[in-house]
């Protein structure tokens, strides 16, 4: 992505921390406006914001439960009507279940559904219209390696993250030629949700890739970059692995 984004607009849903503040500072040194959607930490939002100015971009904080279509509509209109039309979407909003399968019930179930799935669905419905009617669009959706391989402990979570790579081939076909939808399915990256792992679960984790380290958040937004990007023209309907090659194992 070089000088084609400049006065863009991007819309990050859970953009105020970890893989979705990497992507929108990384937009924002790319001359793109980014709209960075939070919805319990204000603070985390104003910090990205912060980023996203001092590497020479621009934007602003919108505050929206993307399971919420109501709130999702409300928050794509102030967008447009802020920074312009939407030109990109990244939905990175998310959450897993804790515990194993013995602790999962149908409303946490349900819950992770709603966040992952609804939340992912909502946004993107609400900018399609405006992105098919003016003849271009790229949208990229934040799944999980998850969704790819069994996940006993995450039932919840790979199940919503299956649904989303699923979501993004249809929406493809549906509203292509000229909005392109991809996906991002990243393995295991460092954000401030893992420092409380087990460190030996860390660096057995680390063992298992290809390349013998977890990723971090800019491995995940260069990714997601590219995909919006014109150099990916091409390519639709696809999810990329980002997992240093964790998901070719059995």
């Amino acid at each position: 992505m070089t000088d084609e984004a400049l006065g863009r607009v991007a819309l990050v849903t859970g953009g105020s921390r970890g893989i979705g503040r990497a992507i929108a500072e990384a937009l924002g040194k790319r001359g793109v406006k980014v709209a960075i959607n939070w919805v319990t930490n204000e603070l985390a939002a104003q910090k990205t914001l912060e980023e996203v100015r001092a590497g020479g971009g621009d934007g602003a904080t919108y505050q929206a439960d993307v399971a919420s279509e109501r709130e999702v509509g409300k928050m794509v209109t102030a967008v447009e009507s802020d920074l312009g039309p939407i030109d990109m979407l990244v939905t990175s909003a998310g959450i897993m279940e804790a515990g194993g399968y013995q602790q999962l019930d149908l409303e946490t179930f349900q819950q992770v559904m709603r966040v992952n799935v609804e939340g992912t669905f909502l946004p993107v419905m609400a900018v399609k219209d405006g992105m098919i009617a003016r003849g271009r669009g790229s949208i990229v959706c934040i799944s999980s390696i998850a969704g790819l391989r069994s996940r006993p402990r995450v039932i919840a979570y790979s199940t919503s993250k299956a649904a989303v790579i699923g979501f993004v081939r249809s929406c493809a076909g549906a509203f292509g030629p000229n909005v392109r939808v991809n996906g991002i399915a990243p393995g295991l990256i460092r954000t401030d949700m893992t420092e409380s792992m087990d460190p030996d679960v860390l660096a057995g984790m680390e063992q298992e890739a290809f390349v013998k380290r977890l990723g971090v958040p800019s491995d995940i937004s260069a990714a997601v970059l590219f995909l919006l990007s014109d150099g990916a023209g091409f390519i639709s309907g696809q999810t990329f692995v980002v997992d240093g090659g964790r998901v070719t194992l059995p």
